[in-house]
């Protein structure tokens, strides 16, 4: 995973339409971010009814877990035009 995912990200980094990133960026943080928090708040509690470990623990594996994959995102910037 580390050594295939940075090229990618890079790559399609370099191609990337900054306008249309800048103008989408404000729609992703507000879709992305709720999302995130949605997903890793149960996610946390579930893992801490389940294996007893600490909230902060939890919530920090949640949010991991919850992130959106960011191949999925340079693909769909790539599909607006970006």
């Amino acid at each position: 995973l580390w050594t295939m995912l940075p090229p990618l990200i890079l790559g399609d980094a370099m191609t990337i339409d900054t306008s249309v990133a800048g103008n989408v960026a404000k729609q992703c943080l507000y879709l992305a971010g709720p999302g995130v928090v949605l997903c890793a708040v149960p996610t946390a509690l579930l893992l801490q009814l389940l294996l007893g470990w600490d909230f902060l623990l939890c919530l920090t594996c949640g949010a991991i877990w919850s992130a959106t994959d960011p191949v999925a995102v340079v693909g769909l910037l790539k599909e607006l035009g970006a």
